[in-house]
C-alpha cells in the first residue's frame, strides 16, 4: 500500500493511491506529462489507475482529469450535481455519478461521499477504505460540517487543508472581492479553522489516526511557520503532522 500528494495549493492538486494492481486518483489540475512524472518518481504504476474522483469543478482540481481519463481509459466518478457539457462529456472516457451521504463499492474500494462547502455547484469529498486503510480528504471548505467530523474522527490518513494565515490575507495583495470570498463560509479554512477542529477532536482522532496532513497552502497568504507556529500553540507533542508546502511532492508514510 503506498499513497502520495503529488501536489497541492492554488495551482494543482491531485492524490494518489495504490495496492498491487489497483490505483486510483482524487483531483488532478497537472498536465498528464507532469501527473505522470510526479507520479512515476514515486514509483507509481498510472497504468493501474482504474477510477478517478472529481471533488469540484474549479482548474486547479479538474484541468488534467480529461486527459488522464481518456489515455488511462478510467472513469470520472463526480457528484451527480457536477454540470458537464456536451463537449466536456466527450473529453472524459466515462462519468460515474455518486450522491453526497451515500456509500459505494468498486472492486477493491469502497468508499463514502460527503459535501463540502465549496463555492460552485456539486462540491463533494471522499473517504477512502482501501484494503483496510481509511483515507479521508477534506479541502476546499470554508467551514467544518456535521459529517466531517466523523468521517476526520475514523481516518487513519487524514489530509485537512489549512489555505491561509488571517493575518497575511488581510495584509496581503488580492482585493478586497478576493479576500472576503476566501475566508467566507463557501472559501476555504484558516490555519486557525484547521487546527482548531484538530485539537477539538483530538482526544478521539489519537485513537486512530496515523497521520494527518495539512494541505492546500497558499502560497500568498500563508507560509509554514506561521501553521506550524499555530499547531506548536494548540496541539500537543504526540500529534503527527505534516505541513505540505504549494506545489509540494509529497510521500506518504509506510503502511
Amino acid at each position: 500500500m503506498k499513497y502520495a500528494i503529488l501536489g497541492s495549493g492554488s495551482t494543482a492538486n491531485s492524490y494518489i493511491f495504490e495496492h498491487d494492481d489497483f490505483a486510483f486518483v482524487v483531483d488532478n489540475g497537472f498536465a498528464f506529462n507532469e501527473f505522470s512524472k510526479r507520479a512515476s518518481s514515486l514509483g507509481f504504476d498510472i497504468s493501474k489507475i482504474k477510477f478517478i474522483f472529481l471533488t469540484h469543478k474549479h482548474a486547479d482540481h479538474s484541468r488534467g482529469i480529461d486527459k488522464l481519463s481518456k489515455k488511462l481509459k478510467a472513469p470520472v466518478v463526480m457528484s451527480s450535481d457536477v454540470y458537464l457539457d456536451r463537449s466536456e462529456t466527450k473529453k472524459i472516457y466515462k462519468r460515474l455519478n455518486v450522491e453526497p451521504g451515500k456509500e459505494y463499492s468498486y472492486e477493491k474500494l469502497n468508499f463514502s461521499v460527503f459535501p463540502i462547502s465549496h463555492d460552485i455547484e456539486g462540491s463533494v469529498s471522499y473517504s477512502f477504505n482501501f484494503s483496510g486503510i481509511i483515507f479521508t480528504i477534506i479541502t476546499d471548505t470554508g467551514k467544518i460540517l456535521k459529517d466531517m467530523e466523523a468521517h476526520a474522527i475514523n481516518a487513519d490518513i487524514l489530509f485537512l487543508e489549512a489555505n491561509y494565515c488571517p493575518q497575511m490575507l488581510a495584509d496581503g495583495p488580492y482585493p478586497l472581492y478576493l479576500k472576503k470570498r476566501i475566508e467566507s463560509n463557501q472559501g476555504h479554512l484558516s490555519n486557525n479553522d484547521a487546527v482548531g477542529f484538530l485539537s477539538r477532536i483530538y482526544n478521539l482522532l489519537q485513537i486512530k489516526n496515523r497521520m494527518t496532513y495539512l494541505c492546500h497552502m497558499s502560497a500568498t497568504n500563508n507560509c509554514y511557520e506561521k501553521l506550524e507556529d499555530v499547531i506548536k500553540i494548540n496541539m500537543p507533542e504526540t500529534f503527527r503532522y505534516r505541513i505540505c508546502r504549494k506545489g509540494e511532492l509529497v510521500e506518504g508514510i509506510a503502511l
